[in-house]
C-alpha cells in the first residue's frame, strides 16, 4: 500500500471542494482512495465561528457534555471526542467547526471524481483526529467514507489454531485514516489531501440511501467502554471553580 500526500495551495472558506481536489490531483488510477481532511470539508461548507463563541459552538454540536479540568468531553453524532471537534489550529484566529453530512459529502465527491477521471472503482475518505483514553497524542480516524467496505469481519472465521472468532471486526476505514494522517501531518505541512494506492479493501457501489449500509458508530448503550464515561460524569459532575473552563 502506498500513501501519496498532496501539497496544495491554502484552502480558503467556501472554496468548492471538488474543484480544489481536481486542481491538485491530475490523475487517479482504478482502486485509488482519495483522502480529504475534515478541516477543508468544514471550510468548504462555511463551518467557521468566532473564538468568543467557542463554548456555545461546543454545546450546540453535542448531545452530552462532561466538563473536565482540561477540556469538554462531548458526545456527538460521531461518538465521544474533545470539544465536539471544534478546532483552533490552522484556523487563522477563528474556529473551524466539525463538518456536516460527511458521509453524504464523501459520496458526492466520489461520484464527481468517478465521472471526471472515467473510473469504475474509487474510494473517498474524510479524516479527523482524536485522542484515545489513556493514550498520549492524537490519531487519525474516519468521519466519512464512500466506495469501499469500512469493516472486515472475522466473525465465524478460524484463527491459526482453529478457534473461531465471535466478535472480531477490523475497522478498515479508521486504519486507513490513521495511516493517511500520519503521512499528511497535522501542522503546517499544507497537505490536506492524499491518495491511498493499492489499499487492501473491498470496493462497493453501495450508497448512503441503502439502509443496510454499515455504520462505524455504536450507541452509548452498546459500547463496551460505556462505564468509563459514566465514571467520568461522576468524577467531573461539579468541576471546581478553579478548573472550570471559562464561559
Amino acid at each position: 500500500m502506498e500513501i501519496i500526500p498532496i501539497k496544495t495551495r491554502l484552502f480558503t472558506e467556501r472554496t468548492p471542494l471538488v474543484e480544489f481536489i481536481r486542481s491538485h490531483i491530475r490523475r487517479l488510477r482504478e482502486g485509488d482512495i482519495v483522502v480529504v481532511t475534515s478541516k477543508i470539508v468544514a471550510l468548504s461548507q462555511g463551518r467557521v465561528g468566532s473564538l468568543a463563541a467557542k463554548r456555545e459552538h461546543i454545546y450546540h454540536g453535542s448531545q452530552k457534555v462532561i466538563e473536565t479540568p482540561w477540556a469538554l468531553l462531548t458526545l456527538t453524532d460521531d461518538g465521544w471526542c474533545v470539544n465536539a471537534g471544534v478546532d483552533e489550529s490552522n484556523a487563522n484566529g477563528r474556529l473551524i467547526l466539525s463538518p456536516e453530512n460527511t458521509r453524504r459529502t464523501a459520496e458526492t465527491v466520489r461520484k464527481k471524481l468517478l465521472k471526471h477521471f472515467s473510473l469504475k472503482r474509487l474510494g473517498v475518505l474524510i479524516t479527523d483526529t482524536k485522542s484515545l483514553p489513556l493514550r498520549v497524542g492524537t490519531i487519525g480516524r474516519s468521519i466519512g467514507y464512500s466506495g469501499f467496505e469500512p469493516l472486515k469481519s472475522y466473525i465465524g472465521k478460524k484463527d491459526l489454531f482453529g478457534r473461531k472468532s465471535r466478535l472480531t471486526q477490523s475497522n478498515v476505514a479508521d486504519a486507513l485514516a490513521a495511516s493517511a494522517v500520519l503521512v499528511m501531518g497535522e501542522g503546517n505541512e499544507q497537505t490536506p489531501i492524499a491518495i491511498i494506492r493499492d489499499a487492501p479493501v473491498r470496493f462497493t457501489k453501495q450508497s448512503i440511501a441503502d439502509k443496510k449500509r454499515t455504520s462505524l458508530v455504536l450507541s452509548p448503550e452498546t459500547d463496551i467502554y460505556a462505564a468509563i464515561f459514566k465514571d467520568a460524569e461522576r468524577v467531573f459532575r461539579k468541576p471546581s471553580r478553579k478548573n472550570r473552563p471559562a464561559r
